[in-house]
C-alpha cells in the first residue's frame, strides 16, 4: 500500500478552550489554543506505473471501506446496514477475482488487472449517503450517458455543458436550497419557452444533481446539464438559449425565495468545437464529469475535492466518521477527531436528499436515449445487487468474517496485486477458519472446515 499523503494547512478551524481554576483563589485561568485543519492531498499519480495505480485505487478503497463502517454509527435507513453479511443464506461471505480487462468491473473499477471482490454482503444503493455503492452506481450511469453522447455526436448532434448555480447563505438550509432549485430547473425545462428551445435546435438535456458545503456560506446546489442541440444551431443560437435559461433559473429561484443569482457566477457553458478530432473523448470526459457522484476521486481516479473552505459530501461523509486532523501551530501538536459540525450536516443532508435523483432525462421526444442501443435500465438498487463475477477463491464463515473485516481491504489488495493463492496465504497468516469453495481441490490444513457451495 502507498504511504499516507501528506497534508497541508487549510482554513483555521476555531479554537478549544480549557476553563481551569486556581486552588485557593477566585480567578478563572482561561486558556485559548487555535487549531487549523489539515486537508489531507494526494501525490501527482504516475498511470504509466501499474503499482502505484494498484496502490492508490487500494488507498481510496480502504477508506470508502472505512467511511462505509463509521457509517453504520452515523446514517439513517439502509445505509447503517451496507456492508454487512448476510447476502448468502448461512450468513458467509466469498472472496472473489476476477480480471477486469475488457469487461464491466474494469468499466466500474477504473482497474487494468485483476479485481477482487466479497460476494455475500448486503449493499443499500444509496448514490447519496454510501461512498461504497455511490462508485458502482456513478461508474455505470456515466458509461450509459457516455454510450448516449456517442450516439448523438455520431448522428450531428453537439454536446455543451451546462452549469446552473444559485446564490445563498449560510442561513439557508439545505432543504430549501432543494426547493429552489425544482422550482429553478422547472422554469427552464418547463412551458412555452422550453418548447421554442426544441424548436430552435435542442435535442435534448441529461441533468445531475451537485451538493458540496462551504464553511462561508453554506449549502451549495447547483446542477450539470449535458445538453445536445444539432450541429446547423448557431453560436448566436446557443447564446440565446442558455442566456434564456439563465433568466428563467434565475426567476424560478427568486420566486422560490432565494436571492437572483449573477450571470457571471450562476452560468457556466463549456462547448466543443465539431471539427475536434477529440469529440468524442471529450463528451465521454464530460460524462464521466457529470456522473461522479459522491466518490468521484474513486470512480474517475481524480484527486479533486471541494475547493476552498468548501467540503464534498464524500469529505464531510469522511469528516464524520475516520475524523478529521487538527494541528496546533504553536506545538505542531495533531490530533484526530471525529468532527461533531460534519455529523449534524450529514444528518441535514440525508433527510433533505432522501428520495432525489441524481440523474434526470428530457423525456418524451426529446429523450436522448431514445434509437440508443442500451441495456434495459437499472435502478440504482439493481446495479450494486450484482455481485462481481469470477473465481471463487474462499468462503469466509460468519464467525471468521468478524476478524476479517477491518482488514477486509488489505485482502482485496493483496489477491488484486499477488493473486488467489497469496490470499490464502494472508487467511491462514490471520488464523481464522476458511474453506475452499466447491469445485476446487481441497487441500485443506488440519482444522479448517471442509468445502461448501461458493
Amino acid at each position: 500500500m502507498s504511504a499516507v499523503p501528506a497534508a497541508e494547512r487549510s482554513e483555521a478551524l476555531g479554537t478549544f478552550t480549557n476553563n481551569s481554576s486556581a486552588a485557593g483563589q477566585d480567578v478563572v485561568r482561561r486558556e485559548v489554543q487555535s487549531w487549523l485543519t489539515l486537508r489531507e492531498t494526494l501525490p501527482k499519480l504516475d498511470r504509466t506505473d501499474p503499482i502505484a495505480v494498484q496502490d492508490r485505487r487500494s488507498d481510496r478503497r480502504a477508506e470508502r471501506w472505512a467511511i462505509r463502517k463509521g457509517l453504520r454509527q452515523v446514517a439513517q435507513g439502509r445505509t447503517a446496514s451496507c456492508g454487512l453479511p448476510g447476502g448468502r443464506p448461512d450468513g458467509s461471505v466469498v472472496l472473489r477475482v476476477t480480471d477486469a480487462t475488457g469487461t464491466a468491473a474494469q468499466a466500474t473499477t477504473g482497474a487494468t488487472g485483476r479485481v477482487a471482490g466479497f460476494s455475500g454482503l448486503w449493499s443499500c444503493g444509496s448514490v447519496w449517503m454510501c461512498p461504497e455503492c455511490s462508485v458502482r452506481i456513478a461508474a455505470q450511469r456515466s458509461e450509459e450517458v457516455g454510450k448516449v453522447l456517442a450516439h448523438h455526436v455520431g448522428t450531428g448532434g453537439v454536446p455543451l455543458l451546462v452549469t446552473l448555480t444559485m446564490r445563498h447563505h449560510r442561513e439557508h438550509s439545505l432543504a430549501e436550497c432543494l426547493a429552489a432549485l425544482t422550482k429553478g430547473w422547472g422554469s427552464v425545462t418547463g412551458g412555452r419557452a422550453a418548447q421554442q428551445d426544441y424548436a430552435s435546435g435542442l435535442r435534448g438535456w441529461v441533468r445531475a444533481l451537485e451538493v458540496t458545503r462551504s464553511a462561508d456560506n453554506g449549502w451549495h446546489v447547483h446542477v450539470h446539464a449535458l445538453v445536445v442541440v444539432e450541429q446547423t444551431m448557431s453560436d448566436d443560437a446557443v447564446d440565446a438559449m442558455t442566456g434564456s435559461w439563465f433568466a428563467r433559473w434565475s426567476a424560478g429561484l427568486v420566486r422560490a425565495g432565494m436571492p437572483a443569482p449573477t450571470l457571471e457566477h450562476g452560468l457556466d457553458v463549456q462547448r466543443v468545437d465539431v471539427g475536434s478530432a477529440g469529440l468524442s473523448e471529450t463528451s465521454g470526459a464530460w460524462a464521466r464529469y457529470v456522473c461522479k457522484g459522491l466518490a468521484s476521486e474513486a470512480v474517475m481516479g481524480s484527486t479533486k475535492a471541494a475547493r476552498g473552505t468548501s467540503r464534498s459530501i464524500y469529505e464531510l461523509m469522511r469528516d464524520a466518521t475516520v475524523g478529521r486532523r487538527f494541528e496546533n501551530p504553536d506545538t505542531g501538536q495533531v490530533v484526530q477527531l471525529a468532527d461533531m459540525q460534519a455529523r449534524a450536516l450529514l444528518a441535514e443532508y440525508e433527510t433533505a436528499i432522501r428520495g432525489r435523483k441524481q440523474l434526470t432525462w428530457s423525456l418524451g421526444s426529446h429523450d436522448l436515449r431514445t434509437g440508443v442501443d442500451m441495456e434495459p435500465e437499472q435502478t440504482d438498487e439493481d446495479i450494486v445487487a450484482e455481485d462481481l463475477e469470477g473465481e471463487p477463491v474462499a468462503v469466509i464463515p460468519p464467525h471468521s468474517w468478524k476478524i476479517v473485516e477491518p482488514r477486509a481491504a488489505e485482502l482485496l489488495h493483496i489477491t488484486e496485486r499477488d493473486g488467489a493463492d497469496a490470499a490464502r496465504v494472508w487467511l491462514d497468516d490471520l488464523g481464522v477458519e476458511w474453506w475452499l469453495p466447491t469445485g476446487l481441490t481441497d487441500t485443506r490444513r488440519p482444522g479448517v472446515a471442509p468445502g461448501a457451495d461458493g
